[in-house]
């Protein structure tokens, strides 16, 4: 079996305590990531159930952007936990150890959450996890075939233009909040989308996931619940990826961190899932 890592030139550990940690740290948590990203891919492969379960967080959402052959139109098709272990148990992904290649990159660790692709013989797979209670989940999961072995060679897309095109979708997405343009936030959306929160109890002190629609979000910007000033955005948007109709990005700006899976649907790029915290280095209203 080939395992490859991958560590990209704009991985930083950026959460707030963490930025006076040493190189050491951040290779701990690239490494923790990493070993969560292989329980999830190996633990399918080898039809290992208890591994499996081990990579994902109760509540983790497994979107796959597929097309009815009948009519080829694009649809979202959605796993839980449940279903993902048991597929696992019954050797539904299973591929003989000489077989299997996992090329894990990770993105981008920061604020409790992480950017990950994991590239493997039958699968892509987009990952975005959490860190709860000292151990990395994954939240949230975007996926496709791997063509080079499911299907013919894809049709060459130009990379650039996609890349300018998601940064514009999540552009949209930001600058809505701000502007209170709700037209412009529901057009960065896909209308399954899922945006997720972790947070703590206040009460019990126990973590829990605060799950948000495209129809709240779309109903919240149009109520101006986020307006800011467009001198005192500080947007940065870094696209991680974009392949095979999928795409990772991250935005940073003044009141929150998000990091974004996005699909390419009939030509346009929307947000499928979203995990973000409020931005604790920055003024928030």
């Amino acid at each position: 079996m080939t395992k490859t890592l991958t560590l990209l030139p704009f991985l930083v550990l950026s959460s707030a305590t963490a930025l006076a940690q040493s190189e050491p740290a951040l290779e701990r948590e690239v490494e923790a990531v990493r070993q969560v990203a292989l329980d999830y891919l190996v633990g399918a492969e080898s039809a290992d159930a208890a591994r499996m379960e081990r990579a994902l967080h109760p509540e983790v959402t497994k979107v796959l952007l597929a097309r009815y052959r009948q009519t080829g139109a694009p649809y979202l098709r959605k796993s839980g936990v449940s279903q993902l272990v048991e597929v696992t148990r019954a050797r539904g992904a299973f591929v003989e150890e000489e077989k299997r290649h996992a090329e894990v990159t990770v993105y981008d660790i920061g604020y409790d959450m992480a950017s990950v692709k994991v590239v493997s013989t039958q699968f892509v797979d987009h990952l975005l996890l959490a860190k709860i209670d000292g151990q990395w989940k994954i939240v949230d999961v975007l996926w496709v075939p791997n063509g080079r072995v499911t299907g013919p060679e894809p049709t060459p897309v130009d990379i650039e233009l996609d890349k300018r095109a998601v940064k514009s979708t999540a552009l949209d997405y930001i600058q809505g909040a701000y502007e209170g343009n709700a037209e412009r936030m529901a057009s960065a959306l896909h209308p399954e989308l899922t945006k997720v929160l972790c947070v703590r109890h206040p009460q019990t002190g126990k973590h829990l996931l605060l799950k948000t629609g495209a129809s709240q979000l779309i109903e919240g910007t149009r109520a101006k619940l986020g307006l800011l000033g467009e001198d005192e955005r500080n947007i940065e948007i870094t696209v991680f990826d974009v392949g095979h109709d999928l795409a990772s990005a991250r935005i940073v700006s003044a009141m929150y961190i998000d990091y974004l899976q996005l699909a390419k649907l009939d030509g346009n790029w929307q947000i499928i899932n979203v995990l973000w915290v409020p931005n604790p280095g920055e003024r928030r209203g």
